[in-house]
């Protein structure tokens, strides 16, 4: 799943009259008036009557601008930003709310990709493996480990292995340009995700990030896990023209939505109805426990497809 490019149909042949660019960017017609004018974010051509006329690829970096100046960007140190230079910005805004996990990073090549992908950024970055073993207890317990390897020989398989055992880190990402496949078997069929080069700082990330456990589930008591989409977020997913073929976003966004109801419907019923209380409490935490599993689902989705909130 890719971000749409200058080639693709729905970007070049719908064109939209201001109002309904406005709207579907997120925007009131002011406001994109202001940000024309003022600030040229886009340069709609204008038809025979004077009437300008949007593109899909308009829209797109209206939302991406949107979402940025939402985030703390002023909009005038992002306006004039190519596409590609905004989907990096929001990117690692993106990952940086999708998961807060501590990464360690070993060799400058894969720091160098994940640069400016990540909040927070790579706690500690290595010089190599034999680096990382002398630096192990100084470094501390770390959620992933990235390690970045020229070639895969035999030898770095145990070297791997104890220094994912002496850290800990549960979750181990090796990308390596050349090796033996026996060697990448060994270290897969011990939980490690095996990464051939090239791979971009982008997907890199987006490994980091699905490495994140699904929440664990409510084991006893009330608990609600946070919500990481609004209603309003929701809505636009659901609303939001698709620009790939399927339609998942929509149809996740409906089930988070579903479920969030049944969630505040749980616990009106375990308030009007004593008796039943415990089941209904419980009904409550395992539709929050799901709500969250489809959240995060949504939340990968929105990040693979580079769409913007």
């Amino acid at each position: 799943m890719t971000m749409p490019t200058d080639t693709d149909e729905p970007a070049t042949k719908t064109l939209m009259r201001s109002g309904t660019a406005a709207r579907l960017a997120g925007l009131s017609p002011s406001t994109l008036r202001i940000w024309e004018h003022r600030y040229g974010v886009v340069t709609p051509p204008k038809s025979a009557t004077g009437q300008r006329n949007y593109s899909m690829k308009d829209i797109e970096r209206l939302r991406l601008i949107k979402r940025l100046t939402l985030e703390g960007h002023a909009i005038g140190t992002v306006a004039h930003l190519d596409v590609d230079a905004l989907v990096v910005l929001l990117s690692g805004n993106q990952v940086a709310s999708a998961s807060a996990q501590r990464v360690l990073v070993v060799g400058h090549t894969a720091a160098r990709k994940l640069h400016g992908r990540l909040r927070p950024a790579p706690a500690l970055v290595f010089d190599d493996l034999n680096h990382a073993e002398r630096e192990v207890f100084r470094a501390g317990a770390a959620d992933v480990l990235v390690i970045h390897l020229p070639s895969l020989h035999a030898s770095f398989t145990e070297q791997v292995m104890a220094l994912r055992s002496n850290l800990p880190a549960p979750n181990v990402i090796v990308v390596y340009a050349f090796g033996a496949e026996a060697v990448a078997e060994a270290l897969r069929a011990t939980g490690v995700t095996m990464c051939r080069e090239p791979v971009s700082g982008k997907e890199l990330a987006r490994l980091i990030v699905a490495s994140r456990p699904l929440e664990a589930a409510v084991a006893s008591g009330t608990q609600v896990n946070p919500r990481r989409y609004s209603d309003a977020e929701l809505f636009a997913l659901t609303e939001m023209p698709s620009m790939v073929a399927c339609e998942c976003p929509r149809h996740l966004s409906e089930i988070v939505t579903l479920l969030v109801g049944f969630e505040n419907y749980s616990t009106e019923c375990a308030a009007r109805n004593e008796s039943d209380a415990a089941l209904h409490r419980h009904l409550h935490e395992v539709t929050s426990v799901a709500r969250t599993m489809f959240e995060q689902a949504l939340a990968r989705l929105v990040i693979e497809e580079g769409l913007v909130l």
